[in-house]
């Protein structure tokens, strides 16, 4: 059986012309024509601000990564989660008090002795030593 070189670093795009990538180098080319095509449209002074806009808009879609994704990305993902349904739900899920009632139910035991049926009461209500450093910690005291 042949074996075959696996291929590495396929995360990068590869490079085409020196220092771009075949992505960035079509969106330069679209906007130039974009740029070519208001020179025609536009009277010069028009031109010459909606060309330097063109051009850095472009320039930053191309060149531009934030977390190693393109500004494209990030705005369609923006889009998405802005128009996309927020609905939240949560729902309470029935649980028995504690391990020894869902026992005694589980085997048909009907009498429970009452320090095995719930637990003591100082125990839920005393705060644990982490949440009193963070008391101090927020009061500074």
């Amino acid at each position: 059986m042949p074996q075959y070189p696996i291929p590495q670093f396929i995360e990068e795009e590869g490079k085409i012309i020196s220092f771009l990538t075949f992505r960035q180098f079509w969106w330069l080319v679209g906007g130039g024509a974009v740029i070519v095509l208001l020179y025609y449209i536009l009277p010069f002074y028009f031109f010459i601000l909606t060309a330097l806009l063109v051009a850095a808009l472009v320039g930053t879609i191309a060149f531009v990564k934030i977390n190693n994704m393109s500004l494209i990305k990030i705005f369609l993902n923006f889009l998405g989660f802005s128009l996309g349904a927020k609905t939240y739900t949560w729902e309470r899920k029935e649980t028995p008090r504690n391990n020894a009632e869902s026992y005694a139910e589980k085997r048909g035991i009907k009498n429970i002795p009452e320090t095995l049926a719930r637990p003591p009461l100082n125990s839920t209500l005393r705060p644990s030593r982490l949440q009193q450093i963070q008391k101090i910690v927020e009061t500074k005291r």
